[in-house]
């Protein structure tokens, strides 16, 4: 069936299956590493086009776009987000978040969470931003099914705990980015669009830089470590490069 949709409505299937809790472990990673292969082929096979392609391309405009991740102080919603940064820079998007966990006081009915700001060109947002949706229900269904995995979890002290689970979150997005980065390069490599790709990231930081004003991402906490390698082979785990799957 996959195979006679349009290359947008395929991804979109596979990322469907790799969050379906109906499918086996498998099938998920199998479905999300063919999602992400198809999204960077098809964002840099549209780099090579003909003169009228390339006129429309020039005229491209560079957009910003959120998806939030729902929760309050005492949640992984943060930590989620600061790992979604890091995937949605190794698409070539520069990205960063807005705390919007404690109500503020003239939107008091505003729901709690983090919002993740993304920037680039329009056309390559609207194949990265499912993508990233995905990874936010990804990394919170893998944290949930290595904590309930393992008995021993239920002795660690409730803030210990909380902290193990923000590590293995934030650890997850660092994972999942090392494996686009791999992805994307080898569809950068085969297309020979190198110098083109390296120019869009580019005008993309300079306007960000012209018009935003952002502050780096910085560890505001102490993180024992633990959920920290667990969180990064589930995030790296589809590539077939992790030892061993999760919760094994």
């Amino acid at each position: 069936m996959a195979e006679s949709m349009t290359v947008e409505a395929r991804i979109a299937h596979f990322l469907r299956v790799s969050e379906d809790a109906g499918a086996t472990q498998a099938e998920r990673d199998t479905a999300g590493r063919e999602a992400e292969r198809l999204l960077a082929k098809h964002a840099i096979d549209r780099l090579t086009l003909p003169a009228d392609g390339a006129t429309r391309a020039a005229r491209e405009t560079i957009e910003r776009r959120t998806l939030l991740a729902r929760g309050g102080k005492g949640t992984i919603a943060l930590d989620v987000v600061v790992g979604l940064i890091a995937a949605a820079e190794a698409l070539g998007l520069v990205a960063h978040y807005r705390d919007r966990r404690i109500p503020i006081w003239d939107a008091p009915a505003e729901e709690p969470g983090v919002e993740l700001v993304v920037t680039g060109f329009a056309s390559d947002l609207d194949l990265a931003l499912p993508l990233l949706e995905s990874l936010r229900t990804q990394a919170t269904v893998a944290m949930w099914a290595w904590w309930r995995a393992e008995p021993m979890h239920r002795r660690i002290p409730r803030y210990d705990a909380l902290l193990a689970r923000c590590d293995f979150a934030r650890s997850f997005g660092l994972g999942a980015a090392e494996r686009l980065r791999t992805t994307r390069a080898a569809a950068v490599e085969s297309t020979g669009t190198a110098l083109v790709v390296a120019s869009r990231e580019s005008a993309v930081r300079d306007w960000v830089a012209a018009n935003l004003r952002t502050r780096r991402v910085t560890d505001r906490r102490s993180f024992s470590g633990y959920g920290r390698g667990q969180g990064f082979t589930a995030g790296l785990r589809s590539t077939g490069t992790a030892q061993r799957a999760l919760g094994r």
